[in-house]
């Protein structure tokens, strides 16, 4: 395919481009695609990864690329294949409910490891309600960590715990940075994310409010975060609430189960506070 000159892969927008073929090949035998999968690829690059998709049985494939000076490679591809749809455009501005061709089952990407956090709120609030089932991406092994730790562990996270509540996560295996260009300064890795159940949580306010302020700063308890986080709540109303639910007043975010959590959002104090403001 064609190549392109080396000074553009020194751009701002924190984009490694996987040039491993190996690697490519793992996460197309992995994802096990089908006729009847739709596929969103976000920063697709050289597309060393759109053209092993374009090579599966899918129905389609769509990207998502910023750099417009790579607009020449991902339209050659969309000449030689018709499934292929290229959009150009920021993935954490894109309005996905509106602007996509159709809406993936299937995301799977080698996204810019800056955007991951946000990138995955996005497509788990605008995407999940219209049947995404499937996520497979290259990320930082950081934050793919932070997204499958377990209660308990000092990595657990809001998104973490949202994507547990809707189905799995897991880290599938470590990637070496000789597999892109440039090379990155940290561990890369790819993780599978499976949608199952839930699919409303991401749009209830309630629910992102009171993950958000619960870890709003780690090292405080959760009594402490609920207190200057929502604007009615007390000491006493906070400590009431965790004797309700069998809950230590010392406990921290981290440490909550997930069935915890749906208990905790119950809680009239935080759907009031959440809806007044």
């Amino acid at each position: 395919m064609t190549k392109i000159p080396y000074f553009i892969h020194n751009t701002n927008i924190g984009q490694n481009f996987l040039i491993d073929h190996s690697v490519v090949d793992y996460m197309i035998n992995r994802a096990a695609l089908t006729e009847k999968d739709r596929v969103l690829e976000i920063g697709p690059g050289e597309g060393i990864l759109t053209e092993g998709l374009l090579s599966t049985d899918c129905a389609s494939v769509c990207t998502l690329e910023l750099d417009t000076r790579l607009k020449h490679v991902i339209d050659m591809l969309a000449i030689r294949n018709e499934k292929l749809t290229p959009l150009w455009g920021d993935a954490v501005q894109f309005d996905y409910e509106n602007d996509l061709p159709w809406y993936p089952n299937r995301i799977i990407a080698n996204i810019p490891y800056h955007i991951t956090t946000p990138l995955l709120w996005m497509f788990l609030e605008k995407l999940a309600q219209h049947n995404l089932e499937y996520i497979l991406l290259m990320v930082q092994l950081e934050s793919a960590q932070r997204i499958t730790s377990p209660e308990k562990h000092r990595e657990r996270s809001p998104l973490g715990i949202m994507i547990e509540a809707m189905g799995t996560a897991q880290i599938l295996r470590k990637v070496s940075a000789n597999a892109f260009r440039p090379q990155p300064r940290v561990t890369s890795c790819l993780i599978e994310i499976k949608l199952k159940k839930n699919r409303e949580l991401p749009s209830n306010k309630t629910w992102r409010a009171l993950l958000a302020r619960s870890f709003t700063q780690r090292r405080k308890t959760i009594v402490n975060n609920w207190i200057a986080g929502y604007s009615d709540m007390t000491k006493e109303n906070a400590q009431s609430i965790l004797d309700k639910h069998e809950i230590k007043q010392s406990v921290r975010a981290e440490e909550l189960s997930l069935e915890k959590w749906f208990e905790l959002v119950k809680e009239s104090a935080f759907s009031l506070t959440s809806n007044n403001e």
